[in-house]
């Protein structure tokens, strides 16, 4: 992280690039109905694609990313999860999908929406699931990465893997919701030190003691030899992923305390229950080579699967 960055919380709209109109069309296939692969094969092509130059945060690249993201939870019917600066006289402020925010070096933004709960008495608590949408477009990913400067690094295990795994989770919710609401966000700035989800934290939407539960999706496209790796599974938690690792089964590495270095990080530092899922780390992390075709896309789909009964039987 680079310690000097300082970030102050802006709330804007970022419009839609044509590039990113472009995009959203490629990706829609109309009057097809899709199974889970397909769609999030479509999603991932999209979100790691070179046109996105590797969606580094302040980069049109992530900015498209970003507005490929609101246009998901538009399309899905979602409530914004946060509001703009633009109020009436009676002090209510327009909703917005975007929580953006700056540095010295870059403006960028976070990406929210709520599923309402269907129980009263639960609505009022919520299921965060969260999903870090840039990377680090193109700079060199460091420990003797062999590419030419200048040369775009797609990320699509870190992190669209992530993101769009969070997408899919995102329909799945809207069509058959908990009985807690669920918050979907997207992170920007990850890759510059959880930059996003400190915003988040220091500013969120609601009280943050409201969340039960944090799932957040980094790097979970690498399924290999049945190994998922989750990370702040401790005392209840650890019986909810032990009961959703139903046939077929994962191998879990389980870990009581976060890594550090993924978004569940500032979240747990405040004392809110918080997972992380990854299938791990790979020769292709940060580098140019993590393409699309190098997802397990069967095990990424067995992810979602997984983390969506490990949210049902959270609300249960």
């Amino acid at each position: 992280m680079r310690s000097a960055i300082l970030w102050r919380v802006v709330i804007a709209t970022i419009a839609a690039s044509g590039s990113a109109a472009a995009l959203t069309a490629q990706s829609s296939t109309s009057g097809v109905v899709l199974d889970a692969k397909a769609r999030v094969q479509e999603d991932l092509a999209v979100l790691a694609s070179p046109r996105l130059e590797g969606r580094s945060a302040g980069t049109p690249g992530a900015d498209t990313a970003a507005n490929f993201i609101a246009r998901r939870f538009w399309e899905l019917g979602l409530r914004a999860a946060f509001r703009t600066s633009e109020c009436d006289a009676n002090g209510d402020c327009r909703p917005s999908y975007l929580q953006a925010f700056r540095s010295p070096d870059y403006v960028t933004t976070n990406i929210g929406a709520i599923v309402p709960g269907t129980d009263s008495s639960l609505r009022d608590r919520f299921v965060a699931v969260t999903a870090h949408y840039d990377h680090i477009g193109r700079m060199n990913g460091g420990q003797g990465d062999p590419t030419p400067p200048n040369t775009i690094h797609p990320g699509a295990d870190d992190n669209a893997s992530g993101t769009t795994a969070m997408l899919e989770l995102a329909r799945r919710f809207s069509e058959h919701p908990l009985k807690r609401s669920v918050i979907i966000l997207a992170f920007g700035a990850e890759e510059f030190g959880l930059v996003g989800s400190r915003v988040l934290v220091e500013n969120p939407p609601f009280d943050l003691h409201e969340i039960d539960v944090v799932l957040n999706l980094d790097m979970v496209g690498r399924l290999r030899k049945n190994r998922l790796a989750i990370f702040g599974a401790e005392g209840k938690l650890k019986g909810i992923l032990e009961g959703a690792n139903t046939d077929p089964s994962f191998s879990l590495l389980m870990k009581a305390k976060s890594s550090g270095r993924s978004d569940d990080f500032p979240f747990s530092s405040h004392q809110i229950p918080a997972l992380h899922f990854t299938t791990g780390d790979h020769v292709d992390y940060h580098r140019a080579s993590d393409t699309v075709d190098r997802v397990n896309m069967p095990g990424l789909v067995r992810v979602i699967d997984y983390v969506e009964r490990v949210a049902r039987l959270v609300d249960r």
